[in-house]
């Protein structure tokens, strides 16, 4: 089975700003391209299979069950999603140098 995919305004800005980091960084806009391909190919692999990666844990009640998977072919990506019986909730897509334990505590 298949879950729908919905996606957070903060994931959304997240990709969009990866997006354009991966086009000023490498000065190419054919990498840019394949990181957001990855990420949409990556969200498919999650809604066909909504158990695979690890759990997070979070201080917010919210993100309680809340999962972390990298980005395919970009590891150093991650996205944080919640799997309900009903859809793939993405919650964030950061680079994993990051201080994720301090971006959750803000959420």
């Amino acid at each position: 089975m298949t879950l729908r995919i919905t996606i957070t305004p903060k994931a959304s800005e997240d990709i969009d700003e990866l997006f354009a980091f991966a086009y000023i960084a490498q000065d190419n806009y054919d990498v840019a391209l394949k990181f957001f391909d990855a990420i949409r190919l990556t969200f498919s692999q999650l809604a066909k299979n909504p158990g695979i990666g690890s759990s997070c844990k979070s201080v917010n009640s919210r993100l309680f069950n809340m999962r972390k998977w990298a980005v395919k072919g970009f590891a150093r990506y991650l996205i944080f999603y919640l799997d309900t019986d009903e859809y793939i909730e993405i919650v964030r897509v950061i680079h994993a140098a990051r201080d994720i334990s301090a971006i959750f505590e803000e959420e």
